[in-house]
């Protein structure tokens, strides 16, 4: 029969507050991501590609906010795995996947913004903001994969039913 959480040695077990030193620190981060989204949802999208600072700019917020989600999404999933009885730990896993979720649909502008850039204007931008050529292999696969993505709008609907199609995974 398996043990309980308490009856291993702490040896044995991760040592998570390497990530978060404490259930407050993570739910605080949380908040805080929230407050982030609520605050791009609100002055990003349409500004993309004002200039080459604002694609910087933007591209820097994003790729940050989602390394954020992701560590949230991490400590809350080794959390629930470590005991899956724990209700406490399955509702930090499903606000870790919401969060993850709301992150989707607030970029769903990024990538239809992004690929409205011509080639020409691109490599200009490329040319006079240097920090531009630290991202670009993620553009150039956007460019590659243009074919394949969809409207704001079509995006934003897929990325608001992520949830939905975790759900499965959730199940056992």
């Amino acid at each position: 029969m398996a043990k309980n959480r308490n009856e291993i040695p702490e040896k044995l077990t991760w040592d998570l507050t390497t990530i978060y030193k404490t259930d407050k620190e993570w739910e605080a981060e949380l908040t805080r991501i929230k407050s982030e989204l609520s605050l791009v949802e609100e002055t990003d999208p349409g500004h993309l590609l004002d200039s080459a600072e604002s694609l910087l700019t933007i591209t820097e917020k994003m790729l940050s906010i989602s390394q954020q989600v992701e560590k949230l999404y991490v400590y809350a999933s080794m959390k629930n795995d470590q005991d899956t009885r724990e209700a406490k730990y399955q509702e930090y896993q499903s606000k870790a996947t919401a969060l993850y979720v709301k992150f989707g649909e607030v970029y769903a502008f990024y990538e239809p913004e992004f690929l409205k850039i011509s080639k020409e204007v691109y490599n200009k931008w490329l040319g006079e903001l240097q920090k531009l050529k630290n991202y670009d292999h993620m553009f150039e696969r956007l460019f590659a994969k243009k074919a394949h993505i969809l409207s704001q709008k079509e995006e934003k609907l897929l990325a608001a039913a992520g949830e939905i199609f975790e759900s499965p995974s959730e199940t056992f």
